[in-house]
C-alpha cells in the first residue's frame, strides 16, 4: 500500500496508521433507506429500542421543523413539515445512534478505530433489520472531522498540512487572517466526497452538530465520503458494513493526502 497517493479520489488507499492522539472531533457513519413513515411513531420503534437498550440505554427524541417545497407548473408551494429523530446513547453519552424515517446514523466523539466503529454499526444495523425491517438501501456515508486548535500546531500548519489544503494560509499574512474556509465536492472511485477545510475564528462552526464551536482559533478538516452504488439492493447489515468500509477508506485517503508525515508523528503514529 502507498503512504500517500497522488490521487486521493481514485488512487490506491494508503495503509492505515493508528494515531494515539488523533485530533478527531467526531466520526459519523450513516445508511439511508426509502422513507418509512411509521418510524415517527414511538410504538413502532419500541422493539428497536429494546433490542439495542443493553448497549444504548439512554433514549430521547427531537422534533425538527422544516419546509417541504413542491413545484406545480410555475407555482412554488411550501408547507411546514415536522420530523422526529429518535436518539439512543450509551451510558456515558459518547456514542449516539440516530433513527429517522429515512436513515440510521452512528456517531462518536471518542473514535477508537474503523474496525471498532463498524462492529458497533453492524450490531445496530442487524437490530434494525430484525425490528424495523427496511427493505432497500439508498446510500451509505462516512464522515470524519479533525480540528487543530493548539497555538503551536497553528503556528506550524505548513509543516503539518500539505500545501494543496492551505491556499492563502501558506503566505506571510496568515496571522492576520480571521477566517478562510473552503468546500469542494468531487467524484471518487466509490461515489462522491465533500471536503470542508480551513481556518476558523473563535466561536465559529461550519456545522454545529459535527463540530461544535470552541473558544479559540482552529483549523478544521471535515471529510464526508458517500456512495450510492448499493442503491436498490436489499438491506443487509454485513453488505452495508462492507460498503461503509469502502467509503471510510476513501475519506481516509483524502485525509492522508492532506496531512504530512510530521502531522502523523505529532499525533502519535504507531
Amino acid at each position: 500500500m502507498a503512504d500517500r497517493c497522488d490521487d486521493p479520489l481514485f488512487g490506491e488507499i494508503p495503509e492505515r496508521v493508528l494515531l494515539g492522539d488523533a485530533p478527531l472531533v467526531r466520526v459519523l457513519g450513516q445508511v439511508k433507506f426509502p422513507r418509512i413513515a411509521k418510524i415517527a411513531e414511538e410504538s413502532y420503534i419500541a422493539d428497536f429500542q429494546e433490542a439495542i437498550r443493553g448497549e444504548y440505554p439512554i433514549f430521547r427524541n427531537e422534533t425538527i421543523q422544516g419546509l417541504d417545497i413542491a413545484i406545480a407548473g410555475n407555482e412554488v408551494k411550501q408547507r411546514p413539515v415536522t420530523s422526529v429523530i429518535w436518539r439512543f446513547f450509551d451510558a456515558k453519552e459518547i456514542l449516539r445512534v440516530s433513527l429517522t424515517a429515512e436513515a440510521i446514523t452512528l456517531e462518536t466523539a471518542a473514535y477508537v478505530s474503523r474496525d471498532d466503529f463498524l462492529i458497533r454499526f453492524q450490531f445496530i444495523l442487524e437490530k434494525l433489520v430484525e425490528t424495523i425491517r427496511p427493505s432497500l438501501v439508498q446510500r451509505v456515508g462516512f464522515r470524519y472531522v479533525d480540528r487543530l486548535q493548539d497555538p503551536n500546531d497553528l503556528a506550524e500548519l505548513s509543516d503539518l498540512i500539505h500545501a494543496e489544503l492551505l491556499n492563502v494560509l501558506q503566505s506571510g499574512i496568515v496571522q492576520h487572517i480571521d477566517i478562510s474556509m473552503t468546500e469542494i465536492t468531487g467524484s471518487t472511485k466509490e461515489g462522491k466526497i465533500i471536503a470542508r477545510y480551513g481556518l476558523a475564528p473563535p466561536k465559529f462552526s461550519h456545522d454545529l452538530e459535527m463540530a461544535p464551536p470552541v473558544g479559540v482559533k482552529s483549523w478544521v478538516l471535515d471529510v464526508d465520503s458517500y456512495s450510492t452504488n448499493c442503491a436498490g439492493k436489499s438491506f443487509d447489515a454485513q453488505m452495508l458494513c462492507t460498503e461503509l468500509d469502502k467509503v471510510a477508506a476513501r475519506a481516509y485517503a483524502f485525509f492522508r493526502w492532506g496531512v504530512t508525515e510530521k502531522f502523523l508523528k505529532r499525533f502519535g503514529a504507531r
